[in-house]
């Protein structure tokens, strides 16, 4: 038979959740903790389809328990009960589909709706188990101060919460709002909560709300770029390295027009810092009003850098190249009309969205 815990700090209102569900004592048996360390321990103990929890819990939180949750029982459906106190809110996370939300004083109807959905996994609007961004929006609704420990195949990364807000993180040597853009998108993230906010100042200056959305968007235009071509990465170096050096013809006298249109466009994208225009031969043919750091760096040195790796894996097409500078600032390195364009990124910036932005208007 399914079990169902329910973790509550109030003993009568377990009680009447249980009296509740016992019409369906046939479907499912009721199991009930009163803290998050005792749902811990019944979690160990019995197999449990489906957990129901309070946020505001004694001994281990609401909070630490789904991140016990993620760690060790990742594909646990969970409903969370919680009193969200604002239409906005409530209606923000009704949105989303990762977990079930119930806002207290609870609706018995609402909950066991709630449970049949849990338990059926054809359920089209639930997914089993506790996502980053999820938790992460609990994290902002509760106005909680923490510091996670984010783990999947890619390495550990941590962020730094405090009220909600995301305030700094860090992943190998990035760290800052790239370090949480890379972070926040991972799938099958295991997540472990240090209850104190281990960092002062908030580095990033960001919404969650904008953070998850920009964190997304990277994630759905890597997704798309990859499924845009059943070619490797090898691939595309090697067809950029082509790019730049293609079209070894009579350069004609539309050129010029062609370099200042490009200059138009790049400067009048907000997300470019700065920008130089390099024609096929590495001369310098446009660059951004004011200083330009970028100006006096020769292209030819990416292809002296490219060209082995280039020959090493062997194949390829490359629409363009993302890195980031020792002064944690991000470049783009990418080709249009013939020409090789390096511009320096706004933090979060997305390389695909600057293409697109030129290719559209050019």
């Amino acid at each position: 038979m399914k079990k169902i815990l329910i973790v509550d700090d109030e003993k009568s209102f377990l009680l009447s959740l249980r009296d509740g569900l016992g019409k369906h004592s046939d479907q499912f048996e009721v199991l009930t903790a009163e803290n998050g360390r005792e749902a811990v321990d019944v979690l160990r103990s019995v197999s449990v389809d489906l957990l129901v929890t309070d946020l505001k819990l004694p001994e281990m939180n609401g909070f630490e328990l789904l991140a016990w949750t993620s760690r060790h029982q990742p594909q646990l459906p969970v409903i969370v009960m919680s009193a969200f106190g604002t239409p906005e809110i409530e209606a923000r996370l009704a949105n989303m589909d990762t977990l079930q939300f119930l806002e207290k004083p609870l609706d018995i109807q609402m909950l066991e709706n709630g449970i049949f959905n849990g338990l059926n996994t054809g359920g089209k609007s639930f997914i089993r188990g506790v996502t980053l961004a999820t938790f992460l929006q609990l994290m902002k609704v509760e106005k909680k101060n923490c510091t996670l420990k984010i783990s999947n195949s890619s390495g550990t990364g941590y962020l730094y919460v405090r009220r909600g807000e995301l305030i700094d993180a860090e992943f190998g040597d990035l760290v800052g709002l790239d370090a949480a853009l890379e972070v926040v998108s991972w799938n099958d993230a295991e997540i472990e909560m240090d209850g104190i906010c281990r960092r002062q100042d908030d580095i990033i200056n960001l919404s969650m709300e904008h953070l998850l959305i920009e964190a997304f968007k990277r994630k759905d235009e890597a997704t798309q770029l990859d499924n845009s071509s059943s070619i490797g990465v090898n691939e595309r170096i090697d067809g950029f390295l082509d790019s730049l050096s293609e079209a070894k013809k009579p350069v004609e006298n539309t050129a010029n027009v062609a370099h200042q249109q490009l200059g138009k466009v790049l400067t009048r994208l907000a997300q470019v810092r700065e920008y130089s225009i390099f024609d096929e031969q590495g001369a310098l043919v446009g660059k951004n009003t004011g200083q330009c750091s970028l100006a006096q760096i020769d292209p030819a040195g990416f292809n002296d850098l490219l060209t082995p790796l280039t020959k090493d894996l062997n194949s390829g097409q490359c629409h363009f190249v993302t890195f980031n500078g020792s002064n944690r600032n991000r470049y783009l390195l990418f080709s249009s009309q013939q020409c090789c364009i390096l511009a320096m990124l706004k933090p979060g910036t997305q390389a695909q969205q600057i293409i697109r932005e030129v290719e559209r208007n050019i």
